[in-house]
């Protein structure tokens, strides 16, 4: 039996530990990008299947109280460092319903779209992804965490389901499971013990920045060389105007991204299985090689602007921001409502004092070796030299025989494939398909 949304009616089955669950064909933790593209790449393989034939059930678990992307950073006026016919659908199939031409078409912008030379700002890639994710709403559930997982099912000391114990005391089980989860905020250590109000990831930025009076002569002081960086930076000179600005730099300042035709194809299809038949170390080299073309570099845009406000203001003789280079932060201590902040020049030595009533952390994001989510199952998953899952080129994690579920991972994999899951979204559309197909052909043997 199939209900009206293509999932297969509730199977109960018994686990060791606890009494019935239900039982889901495929479990994804995470209703991003990734799991987005999973859901579209599902729905458009239902729509040509024939009538009565085996559909799987699919369920997606996501934190947020609904869809969306990056909603700290959705600063009016910044673009995507993305072409737009990289999205959701379009390299799998252009022909899908869920590209973002549809969603233009759909919306009505088309034409005027079409005057603005390709570029798609942060507020309507965010509006695309909500209208995408709205079509699955049935396959949602929203503002639900996974606590943890367990195995299930147990078979000659193997699982054959995984457990899912959510933070409503809710459970879930799934044959199949696909971590969806996206990076983690990276944050220096010297700044850890001081997370709060006051200093805070660029991930929350707008909503932290929001409890400030945009009125007040604030010390703020910025973390980082890369887009959102100079996003923040840029943000925040045209709207705390009495605000005193410094922009800490470990290297160089504000390098411009690489925007290299050829060294751009790093984010191909055809890099992928490359990268992947790499040793780990020839892996973290050519990492080495794209890393300009995805970080800690920015725009021209953005360059050009924050110099240009600098240099009117040393024009007018006053002195809003200063950039600092190549220092490192080596302690930080309270004061008052704010902090002091010792920075250490790496090539000199030479040390600089930094009072700041706000930090803001554009420090980037980091991906676990081995996704913690998976940390009960640690003892079936082959690992590598590196300590994280041996990852097949279809992203399906290694693990020992007898263990019966299939494991993915999605987007959170550019320790073993490479440019395009370094938060980029460029494969999002491809990596679906291969999960996807994947799935559909082991499920059948």
């Amino acid at each position: 039996m199939y209900n009206e949304t293509g999932l297969k009616s509730a199977e109960v089955l018994e686990t060791v530990a606890e009494p019935a669950v239900t039982a889901i064909d495929l479990a994804c933790i995470g209703f991003g990008p990734g799991g987005i593209s999973l859901a579209a790449a599902y729905s458009d393989w239902r729509d040509v299947q024939p009538q009565g034939a085996s559909v799987p059930s699919l369920r997606f678990i996501e934190r947020r109280p609904g869809p969306a992307w990056q909603p700290g950073l959705l600063i009016r006026g910044a673009d995507l460092n993305h072409h737009f016919l990289r999205d959701f659908a379009t390299p799998r199939d252009p022909r899908s319903r869920f590209t973002f031409a549809c969603y233009l078409k759909e919306t009505g912008r088309l034409f005027q779209f079409g005057h603005l030379g390709g570029r798609v700002s942060r507020v309507e890639w965010n509006d695309y992804v909500v209208w995408t994710a709205r079509h699955f709403d049935p396959l949602v559930r929203y503002g639900l965490a996974v606590r943890s997982i367990a195995p299930a099912a147990m078979r000659n000391g193997a699982p054959n389901l995984i457990e899912l114990e959510l933070d409503d005391g809710s459970r879930m089980a799934a044959r199949n499971l696909v971590v969806s989860t996206g990076q983690f905020p990276r944050v220096p250590e010297p700044f850890r013990p001081h997370l709060g109000p006051r200093m805070f990831h660029s991930a929350g930025f707008l909503d932290r920045i929001s409890a400030f009076d945009r009125a007040a002569p604030l010390k703020i002081c910025v973390l980082g060389s890369g887009q959102s960086a100079g996003e923040t930076l840029l943000w925040l000179y045209d709207h705390f105007p009495n605000a005193q600005l410094t922009s800490v730099h470990r290297g160089l300042p504000f390098r411009l991204v690489d925007i290299g035709h050829f060294s751009n194809e790093v984010f191909f299809p055809d890099q992928v299985p490359y990268f992947h038949a790499l040793s780990p170390e020839k892996r973290r080299m050519a990492a080495q090689e794209y890393h300009l073309t995805n970080f800690s570099a920015v725009d021209i845009d953005i360059s050009q602007g924050l110099y240009w406000r600098m240099y009117e203001d040393r024009v007018l003789g006053t002195t809003r921001a200063e950039v600092i280079a190549r220092h490192a932060a080596s302690e930080i201590e309270p004061v008052g409502e704010g902090f002091r902040i010792r920075f250490v020049d790496g090539l000199s030595g030479a040390e600089r004092m930094v009072d700041a009533d706000i930090v803001v952390l554009c420090t980037g994001y980091h991906e676990p070796a081995f996704p913690p989510l998976l940390e009960p199952l640690r003892e079936w998953i082959v690992t590598d030299s590196s300590g994280g899952p041996e990852v097949a080129l279809d992203y399906r994690v290694r693990t020992a025989s007898g263990f019966g579920p299939a494991l993915y991972l999605n987007g959170v994999t550019e320790r073993t494939h490479g440019a395009s899951d370094a938060s980029s979204l460029s494969m999002t559309a491809l990596k679906a398909q291969t999960i996807l197909e994947s799935f559909l052909t082991n499920r059948n043997r």
